[in-house]
């Protein structure tokens, strides 16, 4: 894939930051939503509550009370407790005393085992998906392929990281249920990190993704899961990499580094199994 229309992307990533910055009282973040806000399904207010996270308009050791979230969002504090819930799963926030939640920050040592568990369990899950991929799947994965693209050229980066998550949901569709299940919210918590990257200005990551998504697709194409694991093993750990390269200077990814070694020597002999 061409490696064109990066330039939104670019303006869609903010500037690095310069050091750390006062957490804001959460009445001057939260709004209440629109529509009826008692009758507000947990989805949305998880959905709502992530993209602040993501976009660091929450940042970093903002405490989330249910009390206070609830009173912002003129919401009743059940569907609060449960989108809280979710942010938990996906490593957003910890859990504190008196029903409250903290905004964690990066974590060069969850960062690390994230990758390490996408690389294995991505990994062993393409060989299933891939030698079985319909031709609608591979469809599925052009159509993503191109509205990637456009989100690119729109600099819609909320956009851009759903469709990037679809893609690689694609990739292990055949998989166990469980195994999916798994691999789903490991890809949802990993998109923070994603998310620093951009607001570091780490362009090049997206940049290699394009071309790389691309690669993959058409390995995907030819059926080819020894090639699709390969490929997706060096994509996973490029953007790790880099993204600890970025926020952790000093931490040395030893694990990671050992778990994509051991995935492209299988990958060198699935098409000898």
């Amino acid at each position: 894939m061409a490696a064109c229309g990066h330039t939104g992307l670019k303006r869609a990533m903010a500037k690095k930051r310069t050091g750390p910055r006062k957490a804001p009282t959460l009445k001057k973040i939260l709004r209440p939503l629109a529509g009826d806000s008692h009758r507000r399904a947990s989805v949305d207010i998880h959905r709502y509550l992530r993209d602040l996270i993501l976009s660091n308009a929450l940042p970093p050791e903002t405490i989330l009370s249910q009390v206070e979230v609830a009173d912002c969002l003129k919401i009743s504090r059940t569907p609060v407790r449960e989108a809280l819930r979710m942010l938990m799963e996906e490593g957003l926030v910890k859990a504190e005393p008196n029903y409250r939640c903290r905004v964690l920050g990066f974590d060069p040592r969850e960062l690390e085992a994230l990758y390490v568990s996408r690389i294995a369990n991505e990994g062993i899950a393409a060989t299933v998906t891939v030698q079985s991929m319909t031709d609608a799947d591979v469809e599925t994965l052009a159509e993503l392929l191109r509205q990637l693209r456009k989100d690119e050229k729109q600099h819609n980066l909320r956009r851009w990281l759903k469709n990037h998550r679809a893609f690689h949901q694609m990739l292990f569709c055949r998989a166990n249920p469980l195994l999916q299940k798994r691999m789903t919210v490991d890809n949802q918590r990993s998109e923070r990190y994603v998310y620093n990257a951009a607001q570091a200005g780490l362009t090049e990551i997206f940049r290699r993704a394009a071309i790389e998504h691309e690669e993959l697709y058409q390995a995907c194409k030819r059926r080819q899961p020894a090639t699709v694991v390969a490929l997706l093993t060096d994509h996973l750990t490029a953007a790790a990499i880099d993204i600890m390269a970025e926020f952790a200077p000093d931490w040395e990814p030893t694990t990671l580094r050992n778990a994509a070694r051991l995935m492209r020597s299988g990958a060198a002999h699935l098409d000898d199994a």
